[in-house]
Formats: structure tokens, sequence, C-alpha cells
């Protein structure tokens, strides 16, 4: 029955396209899709958190045509079309952006759209705060964000952030996250749409870096059957799986 319900969501997903953000319609695979929210009338999911101001930015996001495959920061095929649904057109800063960078740069970009510069600001691996000055300069942007790669890593951001006390209270913009420790890598993906079907079953989306920098894209479901980007949350569950990375319930995290 769970198979049925996500084979589903692949319907559902290739009529809503990245997230419900962009339309496909009649659209073949080489051309590049719109950057409308719709939500289909007859579709068996009810898209949460649709007015967020940060799920809109999301969706402002141009998707990059279907058959691309993603991209490294060197523009040669990374080979992780394993984990493709699609490919976000979020162009890379620096050789070095990996999970944890563009999940700031994504959070960076968003409040210097909105002109609140203020906000911009991530902490260190010791946990000294580092604030954007640039106000509303591009290249000062560029530049900070730059250097807050190389002092910043999932361990600094896992400090920084907050418990989301409910797994049922996920939402667009929170992480699973597990910190680097040691010699031990860690890794980040950002909840990136959530929705209910008609039963209250909450499904959500997420989308990711990687290492060695690449492309921003919104990760496949490789455990369903199909091309779907729709993974179903469990509630009671004490473990978030996304394919190859395991999350403890206590790594779903917010920033404060």
């Amino acid at each position: 029955m769970i198979r049925l319900a996500i084979t589903f969501a692949l319907v559902v997903s290739l009529c809503l396209g990245f997230a419900s953000c962009k339309a496909e319609g009649n659209a073949s695979a080489n051309e590049t899709q719109g950057d409308s929210v719709v939500v289909s009338a007859d579709s068996q999911y009810i898209i949460q958190y649709e007015n967020d101001p940060f799920y809109k930015f999301l969706c402002s996001l141009p998707r990059k045509k279907r058959i691309e495959e993603i991209m490294n920061y060197k523009g040669e095929d990374a080979g992780m079309s394993y984990y493709k649904y699609c490919v976000i057109d979020f162009p890379l800063l620096s050789p070095v952006e990996q999970c944890a960078d563009i999940c700031m740069h994504l959070r960076a970009e968003y409040f210097f759209r909105q002109k609140q510069y203020d906000k911009i600001h991530f902490h260190d691996v010791g946990g000294k705060d580092h604030k954007y000055t640039g106000g509303a300069s591009r290249q000062a942007l560029n530049a900070y964000l730059k250097k807050i790669y190389t002092i910043s890593n999932t361990a600094s951001m896992y400090a920084e952030m907050q418990i989301v006390p409910s797994l049922t209270d996920i939402r667009p913009g929170d992480v699973l996250i597990y910190p680097a420790k040691g010699n031990k890598l860690g890794h980040v993906v950002m909840v990136s749409e959530v929705a209910k079907d008609s039963k209250g079953d909450i499904y959500f989306q997420v989308m990711q870096g990687f290492t060695p920098a690449c492309e921003l894209h919104i990760v496949k479901n490789n455990d369903v059957s199909g091309n779907s980007p729709w993974f179903k949350l469990d509630p009671n569950a004490d473990a978030i799986k996304i394919d190859n990375f395991t999350f403890r319930k206590d790594q779903l995290r917010r920033w404060k």
C-alpha cells in the first residue's frame, strides 16, 4: 500500500515538477520549466507552508532541464545520477561549496533578496558568530560566503541550530544534519517541500549539495519504484533514511 501511494506520488510529482513549485504542463524533456507555484486540483497531496516566504524563495529557483546531470565545480559530470531527481540552477560560488555551504548559501541568499542583511550570520567551528556587513553589495555577499565556507561546516551548523521538537513539525528550510567529527565526514540535506495526503500522512522532499562541490539538486527516493522525490515521514521513527544517509530524529534542525 505504501509503495502504491509513493508510486502515485510520482505521477503527482511529474505534474508538479520541482516540488509543487515548477509546473511542467506538456513541456518536453528539453524545455526549461516554469517558476509558478501550481498545486494539482486532483492531487491527493495538500502542499504545506505554501505561503511561507522561504518556501516561496525556494520555488523561485529555476530548475535545469530534466535531462541534465549534476555537474561538479569543474563543469564535469559529477557521476551522481543515482541521487538526482532534478538539478536546480543555483550557481556555486567556490570549488569548496559542499553540503553545509550550500545550505548557508541558500539562507544568506534569501535574506539578501529580502534586504534583511542583519539576519545573515553564521558561526565558525569555534562557535564565534560572523555577521555579514556588506549591505546590498553582491560582491560583498559573495566574498563573505566564500570566507564562511572555510571556517564553518556541518559541526558548526549543528551546534548553531536548534532541535525541531516533533518530526510532524517538519517544514521547508529545516535540515537533516549529522556533524563532522574527527575523521568522520558529516552531511546535511535541506527540506524543500512538505505535503500531506488525504489520510494526513506527511511526505517531504530534500535538496542537497555534495562532496566534492557540485550543483544543488533535489534528491530522488531510490527506495521506491519510479522517479519520485517524495519521502514518507514516520512520526514515530527514531531515524529518517535518505538513501545512503540515516539521520536520527534529533538531527532534524532549524536555525534559531
